[in-house]
């Protein structure tokens, strides 16, 4: 059996997370432990990172299906009836109705900001209060969006922001 320990250390006032590697012949699937003494906001976006590792989501481009890693999406926009599918770098668009994918991609951090959009929270760089108790959010890549009253409380619960 082998060992490694790797540290992390998130952004912000966070503690550093230990990273425990074990490889042994016993084991017959990978098991992943976290050990935390309670399940905050990290413990949350850690889970979903780790549920988003192999998922792809069916998309379009160039009137051909393709498939996009979860992780790379930065969010989903609805604009007359149609969905749209924006990473760093392209956008796709995708055969489901927002809703639909609101429910599927909910337990890979990803969040309702407005009535026509979802945001991966995984890919939030920023976020700072905006006109009229609204939100404004700065995706990697730099794209700003714009969270609505009715969605802030629960964008910030979900990103551990404090009021």
């Amino acid at each position: 059996m082998s060992e490694e320990l790797v540290t992390i250390k998130p952004e912000g006032e966070v503690k550093p997370l230990q990273l425990k590697v074990e490889i042994t012949d016993a084991a017959q699937e990978p098991v992943i432990t976290i050990r935390c003494r309670e399940k905050d906001a990290l413990v949350e976006r850690l889970i979903a990172a780790i549920q988003m590792a192999d998922q792809k989501l069916p998309v379009i481009r160039d009137n051909a299906f393709t498939f996009v890693p979860v992780g790379e999406i930065l969010y989903i926009e609805s604009v007359d009836r149609k969905c749209f599918v924006y990473s760093v770098t392209q956008m796709y668009e995708s055969p489901r109705r927002l809703y639909e994918l609101a429910q599927q991609l909910a337990p890979y951090s990803f969040a309702q900001i407005s009535k026509s959009c979802l945001v991966n929270l995984s890919n939030v760089d920023s976020i700072k209060t905006y006109i009229d108790r609204r939100l404004l959010i700065t995706m990697q890549g730099g794209e700003q969006l714009i969270v609505s009253r009715q969605y802030a409380p629960q964008i910030k619960e979900m990103l551990g922001v404090k009021n």
